[in-house]
């Protein structure tokens, strides 16, 4: 069975809703945010790497990714951060 990881997700929103990212984007852990997670949108600003994820300059390694959102709503998570 294959595992949905963070990367493949990714890859499948930014490949196949090229058009919509802006209507996407990815709760990620900041210890320095007030609550601890910050929400960045995506657009075509972004990069797909091994591991990382780049929006402009900012650099996001997949493990601090906790969600990927659409228009507010949680499509992917990681159940050790959020609850249902």
């Amino acid at each position: 069975m294959r595992v949905n990881t963070i990367r493949n997700e990714l890859n499948k929103i930014y490949w196949s809703k090229g058009s919509e990212l802006s209507r996407y984007s990815v709760l990620v852990i900041d210890r320095l945010c007030e609550g601890g997670l910050r929400e960045y949108r995506l657009g075509s600003n972004i990069k797909i790497l091994n591991g990382m994820l780049v929006i402009d300059d900012t650099v996001i390694p997949f493990h601090r990714i906790v969600a990927i959102l659409r228009d507010g709503e949680v499509i992917w998570r990681r159940d050790v951060y959020l609850k249902k």
